[in-house]
């Protein structure tokens, strides 16, 4: 499994990828979101988290950091998405969603679109 930070979002998303690569070269985060969503695969695993209101943002790195540790800052973000078609996943996902302090929801593969649309809403609660 790889993971990589992923590209062309704004600021305050963080989003990432967890794939297995086919290719040595293979370079799924700096693909557009329409190149990534033709290539996902069923073990394919994104994450989109959005920074709540007045949060203070963090680098990316500073976020990796902080996440390989433990939850450390997800308490800062008002939503995440996760795009996969990985049922484990799924359902560790929704096991575990009430830990988090913001919406969290699995979108399949083919609701990529709806995910990035739902990730950007402003209802925070």
């Amino acid at each position: 499994m790889q993971m990589q930070l992923l590209s062309g979002y704004p600021e305050d998303v963080f989003a990432a990828i967890w794939y297995e690569p086919t290719a040595q070269d293979d370079r799924r985060g700096t693909l557009t979101t329409e190149q990534r969503d033709r290539l996902a695969r069923k073990h394919d695993v994104r994450l989109l988290a959005k920074y709540a209101r007045g949060s203070k943002p963090f680098t990316a790195c500073d976020l990796m950091e902080e996440s390989m540790l433990g939850v450390g800052q997800w308490r800062d973000f008002g939503r995440i998405a996760i795009i996969t078609d990985e049922p484990w996943m799924r359902h560790a996902v929704q096991f575990f969603a009430p830990f988090f302090h913001g919406p969290t929801r699995v979108f399949g593969n083919a609701q990529a679109e709806e995910a990035r649309r739902w990730i950007e809403g402003h209802d925070f609660h």
